[in-house]
């Protein structure tokens, strides 16, 4: 990816929305045994150059890491889209490349989601135990993707989908798709790729696999999960087909042996449901990136594949 030709701004630039929207502590509930912890949250609606709502757009769902929030791959959140440590040396670049690759016809427009796994409920957060509970998020995301976030969207933009209910996401699963970077991408595998494959088709996992958090003091050391790899493969192997498995992972990333080992550990045990052949046959891919360490700036050329692999214009080649 030429990073240069797509940082400028784009002359025919999409519009983001502030969201705010009801919903559920889900992982507070479970961990406390409570029952509704009330919750309103915050997430970005990227919405194409001439949006339309008499049309149909596929919908992205885009996930962010560990101590960032909803508003990181778009520089609405705690880092000025300025930030050149945080993003690349022009800053954050993810609408600008969005709008390019729409208005060359690389890609379909579409509708970009960044919600967020965190829960802030204020008399939660001191607690001892919060840490733990942020990690175990990842696994609990699903009832707010599935309960609050694709309901919301459906209802107030114009999706695929006839109504907000999971028959009718299922319909039109071929239309959406989820991806995240480091704990965005644990949250793919463990709340989207675990129990909503049904309602999506596509999902991408940058800089992270199937692992478990350790906290040492203030470090935090990760291992493979058996027992979710386990859980992943028989996920695969249940659920419906996926169009695409897209992984990306940079070979100078602590993530890098844990991720690269459940891509190849889930294609040995899912020979049938995981094929990585040339993209026309295939359904599955890992992109090594020489050099690459674990931030946006080779997140970014992850989601600049995605879009290119999800999205693309039929007529178009995608060559990673």
């Amino acid at each position: 990816m030429q990073l240069d030709k797509y940082a400028a701004p784009c002359s025919e630039p999409g519009r983001i929305e502030c969201i705010r929207y009801p919903s559920r502590a889900y992982a507070l509930e479970a961990f406390y045994r409570k029952e509704c912890i009330p919750l309103e949250k915050t997430m970005y609606v990227y919405l194409p150059y001439g949006y339309d709502a008499g049309k149909k757009y596929p919908v992205l769902y885009l996930m962010h890491g560990g101590t960032d929030d909803e508003g990181y791959w778009f520089g609405k959140g705690r880092y000025n889209e300025a930030d050149r440590e945080k993003y690349t040396d022009v800053g954050n670049v993810t609408q600008n490349l969005t709008d390019h690759l729409i208005q060359d016809k690389i890609i379909k427009p579409l509708i970009i989601v960044t919600p967020s796994f965190c829960e802030n409920v204020g008399e939660y957060k001191n607690r001892k135990e919060y840490p733990l509970i942020y990690f175990e998020a990842v696994n609990y995301f699903w009832m707010e993707l599935e309960n609050d976030i694709m309901p919301y969207i459906q209802k107030h933009y114009a999706t695929y989908a006839e109504d907000a209910t999971r028959e009718a996401f299922a319909k039109v699963r071929e239309y959406t798709a989820f991806a995240g970077a480091s704990q965005g991408s644990i949250t793919g595998l463990y709340s989207v790729m675990m129990h909503m494959l049904d309602v999506v088709g596509y999902v991408g996992s940058f800089s992270a696999g199937a692992i478990r958090y350790h906290l040492d003091g203030k470090e935090v050391r990760v291992e493979l999960d058996e027992a979710k790899l386990a859980e992943l493969a028989e996920a695969l192997k249940n659920g419906p087909e996926l169009c695409y498995w897209y992984n990306g992972c940079g070979s100078h990333d602590r993530m890098y042996p844990t991720h690269r080992e459940t891509f190849d550990r889930l294609k040995s045990l899912c020979v049938k449901e995981l094929r990585e052949e040339d993209e026309e046959t295939g359904n599955c891919c890992f992109q090594l990136q020489e050099s690459g360490e674990h931030s946006y700036r080779y997140w970014i050329k992850d989601y600049y594949n995605i879009l290119r692999l999800f999205f693309r214009n039929s007529e178009e080649e995608c060559n990673l």
